[in-house]
């Protein structure tokens, strides 16, 4: 084959691909790209104190999600703090088959439904999917979306621009109506973006802006059906770490203030006193002087932080003081506060303290479960909605697993599961889907006889009490780690082993 069908070949398969692509967010009609050019950044403004104070208390939704966007493209303290609660957990899911009455799994048509629905599941990348969703809804307090049929075996999503969306009612079922402002449209002005746009949306959107247009409706609002509508509110529906910005602001006050005292700590004053003659006389003539105070201004002109002056008297320093003390404490009373309107730890990103922090990250993953909740049940939505039927039914549930507590998740799942309890919950929290740890098991067992050929290590689930032959099993509960301590007996234990001796004090 020459080189002319080949790249004649890669063309129309690039043809093809591109004809299929369908653009998932609204950036991709309002970015434009040049040669060699990036992604243009969203501008960000400098708001003053009472403007923010006033959009949180009184302004309207689509003020707080600008509000909220303009501080997270600003990075800092807003963004990680939004980010950290969006990627807390590891979405890890168990998905749970539910048989009808009278049926069995063990029936072929019905694991043909199961082996499916996993299929799916491990064709499309949840975890990612779940973080992408949780950190619209933390940024702009609502994440919206519309489900597009492009493949059943595939989950795709068409994010809507969020100040154009707004939910007023539920459904039967009690899912979130989205309203969606087809005004949008005439935000694009490429006209092949527009086309574009107008494309990729579902007919009962584009159908409503073209007769929007036509004047044959009055309304700019249109209500997308809940079958393709993805509404997924982060408790009301608003930003919720808008309060962390004023505590932002102060903070960065509060730095450029320390800034401030610190120039001033540094900077000097040269002073060089001309002296008079015995008689009262001078010394050195104004002019004399003026080439003095030249020459001096000439050989301190690399350091911006001295000044000269120039007079009649001896030559002397004056260095400006100012105490550290009360601006460092200034300084960490408005970092603190910026973690206690987030309701986070100050340990958060520095921990000084193992206890404070553990408590205040179980108190994030009871917040972030509450939206986990909803996620799931959208996924439950799509499984069924492909998958079953009534001879089986299906629940997906998200563990509480975070990239924090992994370990004494599985370490817990597995002591349950040595009493009978699910042999999945640690397999999945340990990073594999049902579907890969159902075939790792028959690889080991089935082909390579493991079970056979590797004896476990001894333990107390694996061999008899051998206290009869000398051997004893150790006594009380296992030693525990240095970090899972209290603050007071992690110090006490290093002071032991450094020779010192314990103060009262429990784990």
């Amino acid at each position: 084959m020459d080189n002319q069908t080949v790249d004649k070949e890669r063309l129309t398969t690039f043809t093809n691909a591109y004809k299929d692509m369908i653009a998932t967010n609204e950036q991709s009609y309002k970015v434009s790209f040049g040669w060699g050019s990036s992604k243009i950044r969203d501008r960000v403004r400098n708001y003053s104190l009472d403007e923010v104070l006033e959009i949180i208390e009184s302004g309207s939704v689509d003020a707080q999600i600008q509000l909220s966007r303009n501080y997270y493209n600003l990075d800092g303290f807003y963004k990680r703090i939004i980010l950290h609660y969006a990627t807390i957990l590891k979405y890890v899911g168990l998905l749970i088959p539910n048989p009808g009455f009278g049926k069995d799994l063990s029936e072929q048509y019905v694991q043909k439904k199961y082996f499916g629905a996993m299929d799916f599941i491990d064709s499309n990348n949840i975890p990612s999917l779940c973080e992408h969703i949780t950190f619209r809804a933390l940024r702009d307090g609502c994440y919206y979306g519309i489900l597009l049929p492009v493949d059943k075996k595939k989950i795709v999503l068409l994010d809507l621009p969020t100040v154009y969306c707004t939910s007023r009612f539920k459904d039967k079922m009690g899912n979130d109506i989205i309203e969606f402002n087809v005004s949008y449209f005439d935000t694009i002005f490429d006209p092949e973006a527009k086309k574009g746009a107008l494309k990729a949306y579902p007919s009962v959107i584009t159908n409503w802006y073209r007769r929007y247009k036509n004047g044959k409706v009055k309304s700019k609002w249109v209500y997308v059906p809940a079958e393709i509508g993805v509404c997924l509110p982060f408790l009301e529906g608003k930003p919720s770490f808008l309060n962390v910005i004023p505590a932002v602001m102060e903070y960065e006050k509060a730095k450029e203030t320390d800034r401030e005292r610190d120039l001033e700590e540094i900077r000097k004053i040269i002073v060089q006193k001309i002296p008079h003659l015995q008689d009262g006389g001078l010394l050195f003539e104004p002019d004399e002087a003026a080439e003095i105070h030249k020459g001096t201004v000439k050989m301190m002109k690399s350091n911006p932080n001295v000044s000269v002056l120039t007079t009649y008297a001896d030559v002397d320093a004056i260095v400006s003081k100012t105490t550290n003390d009360s601006t460092t404490a200034s300084l960490q009373a408005a970092l603190k506060n910026i973690y206690s309107e987030s309701g986070t730890s100050s340990n958060l990103f520095g921990t000084d303290s193992n206890l404070a922090l553990e408590t205040s990250l179980n108190n994030d993953l009871a917040l972030m479960m509450t939206f986990a909740y909803k996620l799931e049940q959208f996924i439950t939505y799509i499984i069924n909605e492909n998958y079953s039927n009534s001879n089986i039914s299906f629940k997906y549930t998200i563990l509480p697993v975070t990239h924090y507590n992994v370990s004494k998740y599985i370490d817990t799942t597995f002591k349950l599961a040595q009493s009978g309890y699910s042999f999945l919950l640690p397999a999945l929290a340990s990073g594999m889907s049902q579907k890969e740890f159902t075939n790792i098991k028959d690889l080991e067992n089935n082909l390579l006889g493991l079970k056979d050929k590797l004896i476990p290590l001894s333990s107390s689930y694996t061999e008899t009490d051998n206290s009869k032959n000398g051997v004893g099993n150790p006594v009380g509960r296992p030693k525990k780690n240095l970090e899972d301590l209290s603050d007071k007996t992690a110090a006490n234990q290093q002071s032991i082993d450094k020779g010192g001796s314990s103060t009262n004090g429990g784990e």
